[in-house]
């Protein structure tokens, strides 16, 4: 084996061949993992990357994504609009969208064309350059038409347009193509508006194309392998019942039969809107919301839904829709967005029968400004002499408060109360059984039972309204007993129409609820909860 000083010779020579090449190997091995360091550091992502309503921002065809609260895709012009507007959880509804965008710093780079949990499509680049999703499988759902007319105009409340098969967004143009499987397409054009009130002239427009053989049609610069609804916000929202009647409901019933997968581009976003009902937003779309009035892609899907469908207000007919949705069916998946008691836990009253002391509780809502309970000190005293433990809420807290939060106060209620108005419209959170008690003003008996009584009962639960006498009303003090707007309120609509009802019966009156001659509604309402 040899002597140990031999050993330590041989070793020393190892060592002096090893000094010689070590310095320019470290070098070459340092500048490598450098440069890897710096190649792999533009795709790190921070904790927040994969937020539910990750905006996307597309230039030069280059999916990046931008980081923000709003859940919507921006441009650049949008973020620099926005620059130093910080939106508020209770953003004013007529809060601007520009002031809404907040001050951003955009990534050097990012390879995520979309987010969205439980999606598992990956963003690849086609050797035209074209963003496509990858590991997709072709789309099924539904079946090239026999001709070009996708749109159809015959309803009363809403136009829809359907594009089945290649169907191209254009959203800085308001623009949907279709470009046809037939050769023998002669091309047609429509301009819709995109809600479910088309009546509306202020809800934005967009309009729909079928290329004719002739006409080139836009490369795709983003494809996916989602269908996609285009629809307009506005109209006449801020009003919760108007959210939900207009918007929500019809988003619903177009959207539900994707579960999940289908992509959403707003035009007129309102940014206080994607906010506020963020929860139910991405409990319909697993994928970004896409703001379609900034987008400067061409987007290419093989189905496209422009505008919303609706049966009517507030209201869903099983009978005219292909999966049979009722309203129970949305006020069910609407207690499951918000995390509330499963269908089959009873009112809390019920559900709570062993506890003796235990009381039916009510939520009071007294509207601010119209329509408000003059003497509500007195009907809290009443409801407790009837045995109720009140919850009573402002209708201010009902429109601006994180509705994640007030959806558990409602639920932890056996009914909801108040004067016919928007805020009635709570009772989409209330349990199976849960009773809606309904103070109507003098005036508008004629539309109460549309509004609420029927929405109310279709949803599986119980309604009780209270017409109130002229001596309730404060329009009686102001116009006296010989008034027409006292004696013959239809008279007053006649003539008026619905526009002098709202001046009138709407805006003028507030309420002084007599708590005797209530007594027997109240009654009705403690037996549905018993």
């Amino acid at each position: 084996m040899g002597s140990p000083k031999a050993a330590r010779s041989k070793a020393g020579q190892g060592g002096i061949w090893r000094r010689r090449i070590s310095a320019p190997f470290v070098v070459v091995l340092v500048a490598a993992v450098l440069v890897l360091v710096a190649f792999t550091g533009q795709f790190v992502q921070g904790p927040d990357a994969s937020s539910r309503f990750t905006p996307v921002h597309v230039e030069d065809s280059i999916p990046r994504r931008v980081p923000t609260d709003q859940g919507l895709e921006t441009s650049d012009s949008s973020r620099q609009e926005g620059e130093g507007s910080d939106q508020k959880a209770d953003a004013e509804p007529d809060e601007s969208p520009d002031e809404a965008i907040r001050e951003q710093q955009q990534p050097p780079e990012e390879t995520t064309e979309y987010s969205g949990k439980e999606s598992a499509l990956q963003v690849q680049e086609d050797e035209e350059g074209i963003v496509k999703e990858a590991g997709s499988a072709p789309y099924t759902k539904c079946t090239l038409p026999s001709s070009t007319t996708v749109c159809d105009l015959s309803n009363l409340r809403f136009d829809i347009c359907e594009l089945c098969g290649d169907a191209r967004t254009i959203g800085q143009s308001s623009t949907v193509m279709y470009v046809p499987h037939t050769q023998t397409s002669d091309g047609e054009e429509w301009s819709i508006r995109a809600q479910s009130r088309k009546n509306l002239p202020w809800i934005k427009k967009v309009t729909v194309k079928s290329l004719n053989t002739s006409q080139p049609a836009p490369r795709c610069t983003s494809k996916h392998a989602m269908p996609a609804i285009v629809f307009a916000l506005g109209g006449l929202t801020a009003n919760i019942w108007h959210d939900f009647s207009d918007v929500l409901v019809p988003l619903f019933l177009t959207a539900r039969e994707f579960n999940g997968d289908v992509q959403f581009l707003i035009t007129n976003n309102q940014p206080w809107f994607t906010k506020k009902y963020s929860t139910i937003l991405s409990n319909l779309t697993r994928h970004a919301i896409i703001d379609f009035d900034l987008d400067n892609q061409v987007r290419c899907y093989p189905h496209v839904i422009v505008g919303l469908r609706s049966h009517g207000d507030l209201g869903i007919y099983p009978n005219r829709s292909p999966q049979n949705y009722t309203m129970m069916d949305f006020r069910l998946f609407v207690r499951q967005a918000y995390g509330l008691a499963a269908p089959e836990v009873g009112i809390p009253y019920r559900a709570d029968r062993d506890d003796p002391d235990k009381k039916p509780r009510v939520m009071l809502i007294d509207r601010g400004k119209t329509r408000r309970f003059v003497n509500a000190a007195y009907v809290v005293q009443g409801l407790e002499w009837f045995g109720f433990e009140v919850v009573k809420v402002d209708q201010n807290k009902t429109d601006s408060s994180s509705l994640d939060e007030f959806a558990q106060l409602v639920d932890s209620c056996d009914a909801i109360m108040g004067a016919h108005g928007a805020g009635l419209t709570n009772m989409v959170f209330l349990r199976s059984g849960g009773v809606v008690v309904h103070v109507v003003p003098h005036g508008v008996e004629f539309m109460a039972d549309a509004f609420y009584g029927a929405p109310a009962r279709d949803m599986g639960l119980r309604h009780v309204n209270y017409s109130i006498s002229p001596e309730e009303s404060t329009l009686l003090e102001k116009y006296g007993w010989n008034h027409t707007v006292i004696k013959d309120p239809e008279a007053v609509r006649s003539s008026g129409g619905l526009e002098k009802v709202g001046e009138v019966y709407m805006s003028e009156q507030d309420i002084v609820l007599n708590m005797t001659r209530f007594g027997p509604i109240l009654l009705k309402a403690i037996d549905f909860i018993m």
